[in-house]
């Protein structure tokens, strides 16, 4: 076994952002003790090694660094991991990591994967003492953080699962206020208007958030069929590419309350037709191309014509007012045709560019 005290009390004392003298006016000792200790010159009596373990929030196993030959940590994790290929049930996990969190009951992996385990038999089962134990759990995973190393936790995503806890436990009070406190860009918009309005019954302040969350989705969706039609483009799957060009055409005017008015959405919906036409370009559908250049400079001089900056025609949306709303096609959706024609011009036949040319002109 080896021991990395001195090397460990420097590093959970930097991830926990002390200084050395932050750490020794904790301890109520000197300045020079902790650098002999960080320097391994000199070691803390038990009493200290518990202490920072406890400020730490870590084990003193953890802290002492440890490593005995098939008992340490990892290879239990990594056993219990094994178990949950291995069709063992949720509750056989759940009971394995309890019996660690004995013995390792501040490291993060270990609390973090029972905490899991609790959340999901009490979800699944309705079990309210499982819930409470989960949130209990996740609490302290907060409290451990500074161990972690997946990019893919943090923070938010903890005290997300201690909402879906309390909403499961009917708790909605508490389920709401989490999500609130979490509520980054809107990323729990959806969660939070659906308790309001189904649980709750605060109908206008949960449309709100229901509102906000489904404009993030239609530009969220936007930008997801965007980035498929980049990519069949790149790979050469021009026939997928044409069909993320329709969906997104068809999930535009399906998102028009009317579809005699005009709408914001029509300017998105003119470069969709434009990029449509290059795929049928580069297909070799020459009418099809040409018939969706059309409708594009169509669409766009419309648009151009009466333009729509508002939230106003957009299905769904009643109780948000905003003064303007903006993309970055350009000022104008002619303009937005111009810039998307070049930044595809290596992909799009000379013909179909002329064909281009001679419609904006005509148009103009």
């Amino acid at each position: 076994m080896e021991n990395k005290l001195a090397e460990n009390i420097r590093i959970y004392r930097k991830n926990m952002g002390f200084t050395q003298e932050q750490l020794a006016e904790r301890l109520g000792i000197t300045l020079g003790t902790i650098s002999k200790w960080e320097r391994g010159t000199s070691e803390p009596d038990l009493l200290y090694v518990m202490q920072i373990a406890e400020l730490f929030h870590i084990s003193v196993d953890a802290l002492i660094g440890f490593t005995m030959h098939g008992n340490n940590v990892e290879t239990e994790i990594e056993r219990i991991c094994a178990m949950q290929t291995n069709d063992c049930t949720i509750e056989q996990v759940a009971k394995e990591y309890d019996n660690l969190l004995i013995k390792f009951p501040n490291n993060f992996d270990v609390v973090h994967g029972a905490a899991k385990c609790h959340m999901q038999i009490g979800i699944v089962y309705r079990q309210h003492d499982e819930l409470k134990r989960a949130i209990e759990l996740f609490r302290h995973t907060i409290d451990l953080l500074s161990q972690n190393k997946d990019p893919d936790i943090n923070e938010v995503k903890l005290r997300n699962d201690i909402a879906q806890c309390y909403s499961t436990l009917e708790d909605y009070k508490k389920a709401v206020e989490e999500y609130k406190k979490n509520n980054v860009c809107g990323n729990n918009d959806a969660e939070i208007g659906l308790i309001l309005i189904d649980k709750e019954k605060k109908l206008q302040e949960g449309m709100k958030y229901t509102e906000t969350a489904f404009l993030n989705m239609i530009s969220q969706m936007i930008s997801i069929f965007s980035s498929y039609v980049c990519y069949y483009r790149e790979s050469k799957e021009i026939e997928k590419g044409i069909r993320a060009a329709r969906w997104v055409i068809d999930y535009l005017k399906n998102l028009k309350d009317d579809p005699e008015k005009a709408c914001y959405l029509d300017k998105i919906s003119s470069i969709s037709y434009l990029v449509l036409a290059f795929g049928q370009d580069v297909s070799g559908r020459n009418q099809d191309a040409e018939d969706s250049l059309r409708e594009a400079v169509r669409m766009a001089r419309a648009f151009d014509a009466n333009p729509v900056y508002t939230l106003d025609n957009i299905a769904f949306v009643e109780h948000i007012h905003s003064s303007h709303v903006y993309d970055n096609g350009g000022p104008t959706a002619m303009e937005g045709l111009r810039r998307t024609m070049d930044e595809n011009k290596d992909i799009i036949s000379d013909a179909f560019k002329q064909k281009f040319e001679m419609l904006m002109k005509n148009e103009a």
